[in-house]
């Protein structure tokens, strides 16, 4: 008699024949364009941080299968984490930066935590916050585009970032708002081009790779705080809106790393709150928080509170019974 094994793979479960190294291929695809901008803007270094990411995060994961004795599935998903993680370096970043939270995000938040679809916490978003706090000053050092291929001046600050300039009251003329949406501005590696991003949400919605829920959310719910807290009625609440949108990592983060299978809730309706408590933490970061960005804590934030709206949120097995503190609710069918 033949015997037969069941294997379980990790998440994401999908229905069909879309493996996690086909879906972590269309991200690269939609991350492409932006790495090949930045580049553009930011000089040639920006490339050799992105290989130095990627290096370091795929041999993080190759020691460690090794070390476990297991099979390495080459799933391209620390690769997909170090370009991101990278996205959220200053392009003046040292060599190191990049070594440091690769490891980190790969060894600690993903594997320790069992491997991709365990990790609670967004891997690249992970290792910036590690990064903002061994290396506070330098994460928050802002270079200015220089194009084309242009060596960058880390220590020279010509103007305020959209967000910043906003936060000190001024709005973004029509300009400035452009040249936000095109990416040509000051801020982090990822912090490029609007349009791209746009574009890359479209593809991964069309690859069916993400749903749109969750970055609509995110996004309508900063857009209409920000004409909430501007004055209304005017251009300026237009403005102030449009920057809060194109400016900083709203769109990268809502588009690549809210969308995270593993850090987000299973359901509709849990993902429509865990969006919602993303755009509210965006605001108050943004709005009455010593910070004029917040978009990586406020996902951090809510990946923490994924396992509880997981736990209160789900479909429920028929005839489970539901437990809220000591009352017990029957499942249908059940005697009363």
């Amino acid at each position: 008699m033949t015997k037969t094994s069941l294997q379980i793979a990790d998440s994401p479960h999908l229905v069909g024949d879309t493996t996690t190294r086909e879906i972590m291929k269309w991200v690269l695809i939609a991350l492409a364009p932006m790495v090949l901008l930045a580049g553009f803007l930011f000089g040639w270094r920006v490339y050799l941080l992105f290989f130095i990411a990627a290096a370091s995060a795929q041999i993080c994961e190759v020691l460690w299968f090794k070390w476990r004795n297991q099979a390495l599935t080459w799933d391209l998903s620390a690769v997909v984490t170090a370009v991101l993680l990278t996205m959220n370096l200053p392009p003046s970043a040292p060599w190191y930066f990049p070594v440091i939270g690769s490891c980190f995000a790969i060894i600690v938040v993903k594997e320790c935590f069992g491997g991709i679809g365990y990790n609670f916490l967004n891997p690249a978003l992970a290792g910036r916050a590690l990064l903002v706090a061994l290396f506070f000053e330098e994460m928050f050092k802002i270079s200015w585009p220089n194009p084309p291929f242009a060596k960058i001046a880390p220590d020279v600050v010509t103007k305020a970032t959209p967000l910043a300039q906003m936060k000190a009251g001024q709005a973004l003329n029509g300009e400035e708002l452009w040249q936000a949406f095109l990416g040509n501005t000051g801020g982090r590696i990822g912090e490029t081009s609007s349009l791209l991003l746009i574009l890359a949400f479209v593809l991964l919605v069309y690859k069916k790779i993400i749903q749109p829920q969750i970055p609509l959310i995110i996004v309508g719910t900063v857009a209409i705080g920000a004409w909430l807290f501007a004055e209304r009625g005017s251009l300026a609440s237009l403005q102030m809106v449009l920057g809060h949108v194109f400016g900083g990592g709203l769109l990268l983060g809502a588009v690549f790393m809210a969308t995270d299978y593993a850090s987000s809730p299973t359901t509709r309706f849990g993902q429509s709150l865990y969006a919602l408590g993303i755009g509210l933490l965006v605001l108050l970061f943004r709005f009455l928080g010593a910070t004029y960005e917040g978009v990586s804590y406020a996902i951090l934030t809510m990946n923490c509170a994924t396992p509880l709206i997981d736990r209160l949120i789900r479909q429920r097995v028929l005839g489970e019974e539901k437990n809220l503190g000591n009352l017990k609710i029957k499942g249908w069918g059940e005697s009363k």
